[in-house]
């Protein structure tokens, strides 16, 4: 037995020092590593995420002193992993979980021929990494959502924050330093009347889960149907009955800092995009059955989003970081009905062989802007409503790897019909039908 645990003891120190320096780990990380080894030796689904985070202001790198927090969005709440004081570009690392969820065929290249390989998917991490600080009477702040697969033990995450800056009034910094010495005081985060217990990490004080954790639904584009003449076409989602799992559309997110009172419903900024996960089975459906016209119509979606505040605070600097999210689309919702010329009949094409019969789409997690919309979103938190005049956007992005499946069709009437997708990509989440 002894000679075992000195063999183990002698593989975490080869592991601690070769495999650091081979994935571009710092030495420095060495605890997470080995905290890391420990758990794969007693099969826990482990990983380390490594993020680069690079702040930038008008396009030049930032090396002033910011507050960097990193926020777990991958379980249904979300907590504040980490928070640190940086200068400039700053590299953090933690464990993630690694958790396989199927099994992906993806395209190799061997002896110049296209073949394809199977390798084992893992659950997606999604995380909001935002900066902020205080110089020369600025406020500095960015923040964005990422989304990745840990396909590796050790994934490396380039971050770049674009930062924005606003001028501080000398009562915004009395009352930020009031804030922070009632929060070294009390250890508490007072708000509204509701107290909050203060995590403590390098003379940083924070919120570890959400100050206030509230939701407000609106309605969004989600997508389009196309029906030839004499056809019915259904444009549908799934919680996970019809398809393998749930269907997910990605929507963008925001993100704001506050130092005192409630967010400007003007000032909110883009975090990047995050998924929205159908929790029914719903169809938005084209009855073009007695027409001898080609008609199209707008699939909209009820979207519930999600807002978050977080209390970060210093001896110089109290924020409140509100995090805005679409969380579930509660169904689909109808819309009117335009005639259309459908574009040209490509080359390549499929036929309608069944009465009915789906028509499938495939995931990307990387789609670009497709339909944008002006909503007005407001959460009743404490005493103080928040509002949200954001710019939504839809993403000709649906699905996530192992884990969300993309929206689908069915044709109804449709025997001997012709179809295509748009552009000639299954990642459009549009179709066409021609006689």
């Amino acid at each position: 037995m002894g000679k075992i645990l000195v063999g183990l003891a002698a593989l975490f120190l080869v592991l601690l020092i070769a495999i650091p320096a081979s994935e571009g780990v710092s030495p420095s990380y060495s605890g997470q590593l080995y905290s890391l080894y420990s758990d794969w030796l007693m099969g826990k689904p482990v990983g380390l995420a490594v993020f680069h985070v690079n702040p930038m202001y008008n396009g030049k790198a930032f090396k002033g002193p910011l507050i960097l927090t990193v926020i777990n969005y991958s379980s249904e709440t979300p907590r504040m992993i980490l928070v640190r004081q940086v200068n400039g570009p700053s590299s953090v690392a933690f464990k993630i979980q690694r958790v396989p969820v199927g099994i992906r065929e993806v395209p190799t290249l061997e002896d110049g021929r296209v073949t394809t390989t199977k390798r084992t998917v893992f659950l997606s991490q999604s995380y909001f990494i935002g900066v902020v600080g205080l110089v020369d009477g600025r406020l500095y702040s960015g923040g964005r959502f990422v989304t990745f697969e840990p396909g590796k033990p050790i994934t490396h995450i380039d971050v770049n924050l674009r930062l924005f800056s606003r001028e501080v009034s000398k009562k915004e910094l009395e009352i930020m330093r009031r804030r922070a010495i009632e929060a070294q005081k009390t250890g508490e985060f007072v708000w509204d009347g509701k107290g909050m217990p203060l995590a403590l990490s390098g003379g940083i004080y924070y919120t570890s889960t959400p100050a206030y954790h509230e939701y407000s639904t609106t309605i969004l584009p989600a997508g389009v149907i196309h029906a030839a003449p004499w056809t019915r076409v259904k444009w549908c989602l799934s919680a996970g009955i019809h398809t393998n799992g749930p269907t997910g559309i990605w929507y963008d997110s925001f993100y704001q800092d506050v130092l005192t009172g409630s967010p400007d419903p003007h000032s909110w900024r883009r975090g990047d995009k995050k998924i929205a996960i159908a929790n029914t089975d719903s169809c938005v459906e084209l009855y073009n059955d007695y027409s001898p016209q080609y008609r199209r119509k707008v699939v909209n979606a009820k979207v519930e989003y999600e807002l978050d505040s977080y209390m970060v605070s210093t001896s110089w600097l109290g924020v409140i970081e509100y995090v805005l999210v679409p969380r579930y689309i509660m169904n689909l919702v109808d819309s009117s009905v335009r005639t259309e010329n459908p574009p040209a009949m490509p080359s390549v094409y499929g036929t309608v062989t069944d009465d009915p019969q789906d028509v499938n789409f495939i995931t990307n997690d990387d789609g670009p802007a497709w339909m944008v919309k002006d909503v007005t979103l407001t959460f009743s938190v404490g005493y103080s409503p928040v509002e949200a005049d954001v710019s939504i956007t839809l993403y000709r992005a649906a699905g996530k790897a192992g884990e969300a499946w993309p929206p689908y069709v069915v044709v109804y009437n449709g025997k001997g019909l012709k179809y295509w997708y748009k552009d000639n990509r299954k990642d459009t989440y549009e179709v066409y039908f021609h006689r």
